[in-house]
Formats: structure tokens, C-alpha cells, sequence
């Protein structure tokens, strides 16, 4: 009886979308029109898979896609499960499934003319510490209008709403002039490798949109680059006066820190004193005092965000350094290597974005923006005697590789010099930025993104973050974040809204259709 009823409103629907679509769109101010097909193929996914969506989206993000650090993925048992969820679930929607080891691709049609939809079911990490509820148990009732649990937004919900687009032109046999190629990878948050030697013998689809980024269409993508440094552990001096002993905060390159804890042996009054004064006048994070036996320990609280996008979050670490610099600590070689990190934070990043301190580092491209750069971790080194600062950077077009790494180079060297800090080491890792300016879906994905949401005005744009789509031909990047929203991707609260989450439904589906049908 449901069926039967879900399947009458279904043809209404539809009657009356093509009906309003042909009559010329009297009361449509903008011009920004999808074919009638598209935008009934698009009401029928909606109003035929709106909740099923949700359910498919809670049996994805139940699969723990991570990276642990002593497991590869090829070994771990959650990505071999979701692998076969998918391969079910294409079996189950009459698509074909092809797994080619780091990726798996989700294919509907037959033609030498392909277009991939690229998503990813890899996940970052979490601290469940920090969740209200188990990160991979979808939340959808504690907070109205939100579906929350990791990879909501990045990236399962977004690839659940890709396959029921291909679902839905599969139910309305819509003929394609293009194969539909769901391509969903497994080390998109840990290393494009695996990808990069796959296209050595695989060849991609002609044109590639990822489901992975902003609206309206990212067509250009920061280069993503990183330095390590590392300070020796220093002996800790004999008497009593105060000790900076420990320094830490941070989870991974890509998250702005929400965390850091600072750790001080034999405080005295005045040094107690002092630190809390000066942290009251810090109103960005928020800091706890914890006095023990001859021990203080200090925490600071900020908001974590994805580091591509770091003025959206709140650094816990960067503030933690200015106000542990409030401490005149031993400038020497013989300092521990926390108080040589809080002042190579303090003299070299700042609390700032744009490397405004970090040498020459900082420039801007007309299109792309200026260079980001955050401060994201702090840990102890691999061999454990010592403490390593990542930090990340995003940079535009403008300079080459080379460049860049000379700037950093001179920098790190002139501040050892500056400082008599001579036992500073680091690793520095660059890659190229990317940009796209005559892929052929643009235009389609522009007018898709115009009449769903009304923004009249909206046009390409280009972004910090990286997706696999800069690996493809034609790659530029969907949804599923909307302009000037936080993107929740790489935080400690991941969420979608139940509103988005149905509209990027209905604008996949339209754009597929649009883009593949003949």
C-alpha cells in the first residue's frame, strides 16, 4: 500500500514539474533552468529515496574508515566491509562494481564517453571524548535538523546521495549518452599513492566532478605543503626554579587544534599569577589551571576545523603559545624543547593565517587567494626524545616548488642563526596546486547550483582543501558545503543538515542528468 501511494505522488510530481518547467517558468526570475527531465528525475529522487538516504547514510558511517597508524587499509577490516556493503548495494540497484584495490567504481551505462562522480569512504579520525554519542552511530535526534557522525559531510553522505542519483535514472530508464562511473576511493584522507600508481594503467573517465568539496564549482585547488620541525629533548636543569616540561596538542595536518596542554615543574606564586592574569585577557580559547604537587598543568580550548579553512576554527595551540611566552623560560641551547617550541611558534607563526611571520612565506594569487598556513600539531618526535611541530600550509599558484621550499629553508636557517637554536631539524613536503579552466561540466553544474538555491550570482571559486578530482581529467569539485557555511569535515562535531542533505540529492541527480542523458 505505501508503494502504491509513494508511487502515485511520485507521477504526480513528476506531471507537474514538467508541466511547470515547460509553461516557460513564468514565476522563475533568473533564467537558471535544468531541462525538465533533469529537474524531474531530481523531484522523483527526492520524494522516492529522501528517507531511504538517511538509512544508507547510517550504514556507512557505522563502518569505522579510519587509518590507524599500524594498519593498512588493505588489511583492515571495516574497508574490506564496506566494500562489500557497496558491492551489495550495486548489486541490489542494477550497477555494475568493479573493485580496483584503492578504489572501487560504481558504474551505470555503456559508453566509450564517461563522466565519474568522485567520493571517497575513507574518514578521519576522531576523539570520541569529544562527541555527545559515538561518532559511527549516525545522531539524527538529538539535534534537530542535523545528521551527525563522522563522514556525514565528508564523504559517505555525499557518495549515498551520488548513488541514489544513479539509482533514480536508473528506475526512470533515462537512455545515457554517457556511462555514470562512481568512483569511491579508500586513502583520499591519507595518501593519494595508491591512486596516483593506479592511473599509471587505468584510464579515468573524460570528465570527473567530485562530491567533496564547496559550492557552487571549485575549479582550482590550493597545493598542499607541510614542514616537521623537531627540537632534541634538553636534560632538565637540577634546581628548582620553573620547568617547562611539556608541550602537546593537535590530532592531524588537516585540523585546526581544538586541544593543547602545556605541563610547568616547580611553578612559583608569581609565575601562577602571572599566567592566569594573562589569560584572562586571551578571549579567543579557554584555559584550565590545574595546580598539583609542585606541578602546574595548563590546558587551553579552542575549535577544531579543517586547517584548509583555519579562520574557522579556533588554534589551541598557538594561543597556548602566547601565553606561555609570557614566561621568560631559558633562551639557551640547554632549554627543554617545549619552551624552544613555544618560542619557535611564537617568532615564526603566530596566531595569524597567512604566514604573516613565517619569513617571506606569505603571497597571494588573484584567483586563488592568499597562502594559509596552521600550526596544527604538536607531539613527541618519532624516536621520543624530542617534540615535533606540524605545521601545514596552502599555497596558490604564483611561485614554483622550488621557491617555496627556498623560502621556507632560508627562514628556518635564519631563525636558528637569530636564535643560537642550532639543534633544530625538519622535513618540508610541497606539492603542486592545482586548476582546471575549460572543463566542459562547468557551465551545466553553474546553472544546476543557480536554480536550486537562487544564488543568482554564483561562480567557480577556488579553494585551500585538496579532493582526488585534481588527480583526473576535467576534475573540479560539487558540494557538498555551501557558501559561507563552516565546513564540518575535519572537526570534532561532524554534521549535515537534514535541509542540504535533500538538496544535494536533488542537484546531483539533476546534474547527472543533465550531464548524461542523450
Amino acid at each position: 500500500m505505501r508503494s502504491r501511494f509513494l508511487g502515485t505522488l511520485a507521477s504526480l510530481a513528476m506531471v507537474l514539474a514538467v508541466v511547470w518547467a515547460m509553461a516557460g517558468c513564468t514565476d522563475e526570475p533568473r533564467g537558471y533552468i535544468p531541462s525538465p527531465r533533469s529537474q524531474e528525475i531530481a523531484y522523483y529522487a527526492l520524494l522516492t529515496y529522501g528517507d531511504e538516504t538517511v538509512e544508507t547514510l547510517e550504514d556507512l558511517v557505522a563502518f569505522r574508515t579510519f587509518h590507524p597508524a599500524d594498519l593498512e587499509y588493505t588489511e583492515n577490516p571495516e574497508f574490506h566491509a564496506m566494500r562489500d556493503y557497496l558491492a551489495q548495494k550495486a548489486e541490489e540497484f542494477g550497477l555494475d562494481f568493479e573493485d580496483m584495490g584503492p578504489l572501487v567504481v560504481i558504474g551505470l551505462g555503456e559508453s566509450d564517453s564517461r563522466i565519474g562522480v568522485v567520493a571517497h569512504g575513507d574518514v578521519q579520525p576522531v576523539d570520541e571524548a569529544k562527541w555527545a554519542s559515538d561518532p559511527f552511530t549516525l545522531d539524527t535526534t538529538s539535534e534537530p535538523g542535523r545528521l551527525v557522525g563522522r563522514g556525514t559531510e565528508d564523504d559517505k553522505g555525499p557518495l549515498v546521495n551520488a548513488l541514489y542519483a544513479m539509482k533514480s535514472l536508473k528506475d526512470r530508464r533515462v537512455p545515457l549518452a554517457r556511462r555514470i562511473e562512481l568512483i569511491v576511493a579508500w586513502t583520499e584522507e591519507w595518501d593519494w599513492d595508491p591512486i596516483r600508481t593506479l592511473l599509471e594503467t587505468w584510464e579515468p573517465p573524460q570528465i570527473n566532478i567530485a562530491f567533496d568539496a564547496n559550492y557552487p564549482v571549485v575549479v582550482a585547488e590550493k597545493g598542499w605543503g607541510q614542514v616537521e620541525a623537531t627540537f632534541p629533548e634538553a636534560e632538565t636543569p637540577a634546581n628548582d626554579s620553573p620547568v617547562l616540561e611539556l608541550l602537546t596538542g593537535g590530532s592531524f595536518l588537516s585540523q585546526v587544534p581544538e586541544d593543547a596542554t602545556a605541563e610547568i615543574a616547580h611553578p612559583t606564586d608569581e609565575l601562577t599569577a602571572l599566567l592566569t592574569q594573562a589569560a584572562a585577557e586571551i578571549d579567543v580559547v579557554d584555559f584550565d589551571f590545574a595546580l598539583g604537587e609542585d606541578r602546574l598543568v595548563v590546558k587551553a580550548h579552542g575549535q577544531s576545523a579543517h586547517s584548509a579553512v583555519p579562520w574557522d576554527g579556533r588554534n589551541a595551540i598557538t594561543h597556548l603559545a602566547v601565553l606561555l611566552g609570557q614566561v621568560e623560560w631559558p633562551q639557551t641551547t640547554e632549554q627543554t624543547a617545549a619552551a624552544q617550541t613555544v618560542r619557535f611558534i611564537n617568532d615564526l607563526v603566530g596566531t595569524g593565517d597567512y604566514a604573516e611571520k613565517f619569513g617571506d612565506l606569505a603571497y597571494s594569487h588573484p584567483f586563488m587567494g592568499q597562502l594559509t598556513l596552521t600550526l596544527a600539531t604538536v607531539k613527541a618526535s618519532e624516536e621520543g626524545d624530542g617534540l615535533t611541530s606540524g605545521i601545514s600550509f596552502r599555497r596558490p599558484e604564483g611561485r614554483t616548488k622550488e621557491q617555496v621550499q627556498a623560502s621556507v629553508t632560508a627562514t628556518l636557517e635564519d631563525w636558528k642563526s637569530s636564535t643560537g637554536i642550532s639543534d633544530l631539524t625538519w622535513e618540508i613536503e610541497i606539492y603542486n596546486p592545482y586548476s582546471v579552466t575549460d572543463a566542459p561540466q562547468v557551465p551545466v553544474l553553474l546553472d544546476v547550483f543557480r536554480h536550486y538555491t537562487g544564488i543568482e550570482d554564483a561562480q567557480p571559486e577556488s579553494m585551500g582543501g585538496g579532493t582526488n578530482a585534481s588527480l583526473l581529467p576535467n576534475g573540479v569539485s560539487f558540494g557538498p558545503s555551501m557558501p559561507d557555511a563552516a565546513y564540518t569535515g575535519h572537526s570534532e562535531h561532524e554534521f549535515i543538515t537534514r535541509e542540504q542533505f535533500k538538496l544535494d540529492l536533488q542537484m546531483y541527480t539533476a546534474a547527472l542528468t543533465q550531464l548524461a542523458a542523450e
